[in-house]
């Protein structure tokens, strides 16, 4: 499979933090209407949910009860990103939905990158999905999915005002990275969509990259010099061209909306 026939886009957005309903109270209180999920082996999550794509806020509330997660192995490769946060919360990473998985991670694989390809089922659900990580890039690079039924078709089947939306929309991702232009270039070639100078266009949220300053809570270049995932944008601040917004930070995510 090319590249080109992956079709590529947004799907989530994973938020670390150390105790998920106080994360999901400042969401809601920021007129971001997530919800909280029952904490399960070791592993907690809530999320903001749009339509088939979402913010998931997660944690690992117990190390020991972790290996009886199925969650496991997906946390375990996220440690390189939640080890890079500069602090004790904030974005990992975000995950992009692919026809195919199987099919990306060949695709990948033939250029030369190092993955690994994560399956889970939850039965109970009826959803499965397949999951594949680049395991030689920045730590905030995303991992690709496919769900089986997709988002889309999940989200379709849902009863009207099965989920609070809010008023606001998802529609891009802001990465802080030393060198903007060849980190959209890097980025662009691993998903099989050219970079647009300092943006990638991702479906269901664009990918803006901004020039890194020292870390506010380390002064050190921000994540090592690889960069990392820093903030969403709603309501189309990304593609204003350099209008004046409003940003707060939710737990170590930075929230921009236009002014």
């Amino acid at each position: 499979m090319n590249s080109s026939d992956e079709r590529p886009r947004f799907d989530h957005l994973l938020h670390y933090v150390p105790d998920v309903p106080e994360a999901v109270a400042a969401y809601r209180a920021a007129g971001l209407p997530a919800h909280t999920n029952e904490a399960r082996d070791g592993f907690q999550n809530g999320g903001w949910r749009l339509d088939a794509r979402y913010v998931e806020i997660l944690t690992v509330t117990d190390r020991a009860a972790l290996p009886r997660s199925r969650f496991e192995r997906g946390v375990r490769l996220l440690e390189p990103a939640i080890e890079a946060l500069s602090g004790p919360a904030g974005p990992l990473t975000f995950a992009v939905d692919v026809v195919d998985a199987h099919a990306t991670a060949a695709r990948l694989r033939a250029a030369g990158h190092r993955v690994e390809v994560v399956e889970i089922e939850l039965a109970e659900h009826g959803i499965s999905f397949v999951e594949v990580f680049v395991l030689d890039g920045p730590s905030w690079w995303p991992f690709f999915i496919t769900c089986t039924p997709s988002g889309e078709e999940l989200v379709a089947g849902l009863p009207p005002g099965a989920f609070e939306r809010g008023p606001h929309d998802l529609t891009g991702l802001v990465v802080s990275v030393p060198e903007p232009e060849a980190a959209a270039r890097a980025l662009g070639e691993l998903l099989g969509l050219p970079a647009e100078g300092t943006r990638v266009p991702l479906p269901g949220a664009a990918v803006t990259f901004e020039r890194a300053g020292d870390d506010p809570h380390t002064g050190r270049e921000a994540a090592g010099g690889h960069g990392r995932l820093s903030a969403l944008s709603l309501d189309g601040v990304d593609s204003v061209g350099g209008a004046p917004f409003h940003a707060v930070e939710l737990h170590g995510l930075g929230i921009r909306r236009p002014a």
